[in-house]
């Protein structure tokens, strides 16, 4: 995870992009604090003013490609409810930032172990997306199949690129013919098509357990797109086989709830599982490395148990 020193601080805006924050939220900001983690090098910071109203901020300068994901997010923002995500306050352009604006609450990263206290509150809001966001609220979203289709086709890059490459070991050569006939896009893109607004990055970093309620709420929705309701469950999946859960016990977990989960055909998503861990040993092996790379590896692990348990 990056840390906030990897982040820009509130001081290193531009004087022109703080004042026009200063003037938005009408009172002096008088405190300033930093939350860790985090995959990307944009500001995010929560402000204090001295009426003692909070925001909080996330800005980017416009000039990186990341940027477009806060736009993206603020697109999206306005149109979730308060029972799913923190409420976006505002979202502005200035001096080439872009600063959007939520709302402040204090808490943490809840733990998706087996048997921890925030488990039920995850899974249920988690259940709550299928009812609360379909049909899907915001009309600037494109189809969930532009962003599920790159997920696909990468094990035939990993087969290409030889043994000792990206997870191209004993276990993708064994089921290397059933790897490439499930790495389809074209199907994945058919089987994710629907209605409802899909988050497409669930995972307990983009989850705030709310301190004191223990209220869940659901952050960065830069990825949302418009698709079935099933795809969120199946992005959760290897998040939980990361906590400690059994791919069973994590389906089962997730059927529970969401009744999109139970209509999909299971084809369906195995050819889901086997795209998004092509893309995560992929990537592992051919990324950036660091902090990111690293979680790609653990979550390349945790795919290759789902497919074990989907395929047999």
């Amino acid at each position: 995870m990056n840390t906030p020193s990897m982040r820009p601080r509130w001081e290193g805006l531009p004087d022109e992009v703080r004042a026009k924050v200063n003037a938005r939220l009408g009172s002096p900001v008088v405190e300033v604090s930093y939350p860790e983690g985090g995959f990307t090098p944009g500001l995010a910071v929560r402000l204090t003013c001295a009426d003692r109203n909070e925001v909080f901020l996330k800005a980017a300068d416009l000039a990186l490609p990341m940027a477009s994901h806060y736009r993206s997010e603020a697109v999206v923002g306005e149109h979730l409810p308060s029972v799913v995500a923190p409420r976006l306050w505002w979202s502005l352009e200035s001096h080439g930032w872009i600063v959007n604006a939520f709302e402040a609450v204090l808490g943490g990263q809840p733990d998706l172990r087996p048997g921890s206290a925030d488990l039920p509150g995850v899974l249920d809001v988690v259940g709550s997306l299928e009812q609360e966001l379909t049909p899907c609220p915001a009309p600037g979203v494109g189809p969930v199949g532009e962003t599920l289709s790159s997920l696909a086709g990468h094990w035939s890059q990993l087969a290409a690129a030889g043994s000792g490459s990206g997870g191209q070991d004993s276990w993708a050569a064994s089921r290397r013919v059933r790897l490439t006939e499930l790495d389809d896009p074209d199907r994945l893109v058919k089987a994710s098509a629907g209605d409802t607004l899909v988050h497409c990055d669930l995972r307990a970093d983009n989850m705030l357990a709310e301190a004191g309620t223990g209220r869940i709420r659901i952050l960065d929705w830069s990825w949302g797109a418009r698709g079935a309701a099933w795809v969120d469950a199946a992005f959760f999946v290897p998040q939980l086989i990361l906590a400690g859960h059994s791919p069973a016990g994590a389906e089962a977990e997730l059927g529970a709830r969401v009744p999109a989960w139970r209509a999909v055909d299971p084809e369906a998503v195995s050819v889901f599982a086997v795209a998004i861990t092509g893309y995560w040993a992929w990537n592992q092996a051919n990324g950036p490395g660091g902090a990111l790379g690293a979680y790609r590896g653990r979550a390349a692990e945790a795919g290759r148990r789902w497919i074990d348990y989907r395929l047999g």
